[in-house]
């Protein structure tokens, strides 16, 4: 599917959904369930939305990525917690398959998985979510290790990580998503940074201390500049 239709598709299917939504698999740290089936109804604005293209041991996984971002408006965690979202296409010229995702970072947060019915080609059959000591990595598989399904030329669902944060931020360092390719072939592999994640967002007590200290740090700077002569 080419980047043109995939962001076509979007708006409609970012994440409001039906009351199926109301149902969601919470996956907690070490768990692995079967993702939820969102139904689209009325897209809702976007707080974040980015592509590129990926290339990865010289040309046998190639294709392009969307990310986006939205307010859940159905709660699945929490009023006003945020939603991501994630498609993975791979163009027909590509060597190798797609076994897993991995997506990171959501240690710490709450998240509700699933993936939005009729927007690609290949829906993710179990979803799991590393330990929170190894930074919540939530990740989406695809058949199976011998047998991967999300095939050249095809385009992932929308695949959904509903959380209870209420704040994201791009981080080139940590936040992103890695893709295995078939290990049966070489078991490629590489990770597309820059991608949105969550954040926390500090309780007003916190940030009115922080104020605080900022300000006296301030203030003993300028106290401790020497005096000059007139």
């Amino acid at each position: 599917m080419k980047l043109a239709h995939v962001r076509t598709l979007l708006p409609a299917a970012m994440l409001l959904f039906t009351g199926l939504a109301l149902h969601a698999n919470t996956l907690t740290p070490g768990g692995t369930v079967s993702p939820d089936v969102f139904t689209i109804s009325t897209p809702p604005p976007l707080l974040g939305d980015t592509t590129g293209t990926f290339n990865f041991d010289g040309g046998v996984l190639t294709g392009s990525y969307e990310e986006a971002v939205a307010v859940d408006p159905f709660g699945i965690t929490c009023a006003g917690c945020l939603d991501f979202a994630y498609k993975i296409s791979l163009d027909p010229g590509s060597s190798d398959a797609i076994f897993g995702l991995n997506f990171a970072r959501y240690v710490g947060f709450t998240t509700d998985v699933g993936y939005v019915s009729g927007s690609g080609d290949v829906a993710p059959d179990s979803v799991n979510r590393i330990d929170a000591i190894h930074g919540g990595i939530v990740g989406f598989f695809f058949g199976t290790e011998a047998d991967p399904s999300l095939l050249p030329g095809e385009s992932s669902d929308f695949l959904v990580v509903a959380t209870d944060a209420r704040a994201f931020t791009s981080s080139d360092a940590r936040g992103g998503v890695t893709i295995f390719g078939d290990p049966s072939t070489d078991v490629v592999s590489g990770t597309i940074h820059g991608l949105f994640e969550p954040t926390v967002v500090p309780e007003p007590s916190t940030a009115l201390l922080v104020s605080i200290g900022l300000g006296a740090i301030v203030v003993l700077g300028k106290l401790r500049m020497p005096h000059r002569r007139a």
